[in-house]
């Protein structure tokens, strides 16, 4: 990810990349080789001592994310944190408490807010075209481990968790993003392949709002070979459901600009098109909109707030899972 981030910002012609740090030589060798001019350092500390940066990307594992970032609000400099925030909520308080004292510019990797097909999605639910929520349905599968993985993503203590924080805090900030703050949850996970960290998650949602319904996820899904999300929701006025890859609603009568019957908007229909692409053009969109932000010295939606309470939610679903599925009601 430091790789992609480092990309894409050295490929907007409102940014550069100054300086790398990592303790890879291999990794520095090829930026090296890539960009001659490019300061590198073994040790991101003396790189924020010896260079005047505008911004930084911090692309480290989950572990190191909290530390990191804590380092950027005492020096003043804006920071974008690859997600999930930390390995818990407990983790993350004190940067969010930091942040309350001295606030920067901010924004965690939930590109997903960035998928055009995602963004429809979210303008349909605030247009409040489904009327009263009523029920909610989601997943998100990838066809990725299917024997014991190995690296820090499969220590607890360095990841977290498993799916659930690693690839599933994805839908659940789209979720939070959708229909704001859940209230409480129940939740089952199970490690089949991973040992200390879970390979499946299913839990049930209550939201502040009133609506309710479920999530199922899974890395250890066979047939997926990319990582697929879906988002449906039953409203008092119709249905909608949200892909990867389009966007389907029916409604009941007219509602606003959105017409009776099925309509249907198929990713490329809702494609924006971006400077330069590497990986995806969600992420060159979630990359250059945080060095807007930036620019702008405004405070950007999907920041570290908000991945706080994706945080919660997750914590509170594993300690529902240890306590055999009781509900846990989520603080405020």
């Amino acid at each position: 990810m430091g790789l992609l981030h480092a990309g894409i910002a050295n490929g907007l012609a409102s940014a550069e990349l100054v300086a790398a740090a990592d303790t890879s030589d291999v990794l520095l060798n090829g930026f090296k080789e890539n960009k001659p001019d490019l300061a590198t350092y073994q040790d991101y500390e003396k790189m924020l001592n010896a260079e005047s940066l505008d911004a930084v990307f911090i692309a480290s594992p989950t572990h190191l994310h909290v530390p990191m970032a804590m380092e950027c609000v005492a020096r003043g400099l804006p920071f974008f944190v690859e997600k999930p925030l930390g390995i818990s909520a407990q983790s993350a308080r004190p940067l969010v408490d930091a942040l309350g004292e001295k606030p920067v510019v901010n924004m965690v990797g939930y590109m997903g807010r960035q998928i055009d097909t995602f963004r429809k999605g979210k303008e349909i639910v605030a247009s409040g075209a489904l009327g009263k929520l009523q029920h909610l349905r989601a997943s998100m599968y990838v066809a990725q481990l299917f024997k014991k993985g190995k690296g820090w993503r499969y220590d607890r203590s360095k990841s977290g968790g498993g799916v659930l924080r690693t690839q599933n805090s994805h839908l659940l900030d789209a979720l939070h993003w959708y229909f704001g703050r859940i209230a409480s949850v129940s939740g089952h996970v199970k490690s089949v392949y991973s040992g200390t960290v879970d390979d499946f998650t299913h839990a049930y949602f209550k939201f502040e709002s009133g609506l309710t319904g479920f999530m199922d996820t899974s890395w250890s899904i066979r047939h997926y070979r990319v990582p697929s999300m879906s988002v449906d929701v039953q409203g008092e006025c119709g249905t909608l459901t949200v892909t990867d890859d389009e966007v389907k609603m029916f409604l009941d009568e007219p509602r606003g600009e959105y017409l009776a019957g099925w309509s249907r908007w198929r990713k490329p229909e809702l494609y924006r098109p971006v400077e330069v692409d590497v990986g995806g053009p969600q992420y060159t969109l979630h990359d250059a909109d945080f060095l807007k932000s930036v620019a702008a010295k405004q405070p950007s939606e999907c920041n570290v707030t908000s991945a706080y309470h994706v945080e919660q939610a997750i914590d509170a679903i594993y300690e529902s899972s240890d306590s055999g599925g009781r509900e846990v009601v989520i603080s405020r």
